[in-house]
């Protein structure tokens, strides 16, 4: 049975290169992205949630 760890990130939901630049280093992690919550804030991030698997 596999087991995941979950994680909550605030991520640049407004501009697209910083957004790719954020989730490509988090993917690198081993972390996969979730969902990205509709909660922008006023500098224009949101909250992504990723899991992965635990080991």
């Amino acid at each position: 049975m596999k087991l995941w760890e979950y994680d909550s990130r605030r991520i640049h939901a407004v501009h697209m290169p910083q957004q790719m630049s954020d989730l490509e280093k988090i993917g690198n992690e081993g972390w996969e992205l979730v969902l990205i919550k509709d909660d922008l804030d006023e500098d224009g991030t949101a909250t992504a949630i990723f899991k992965r698997e635990k080991k």
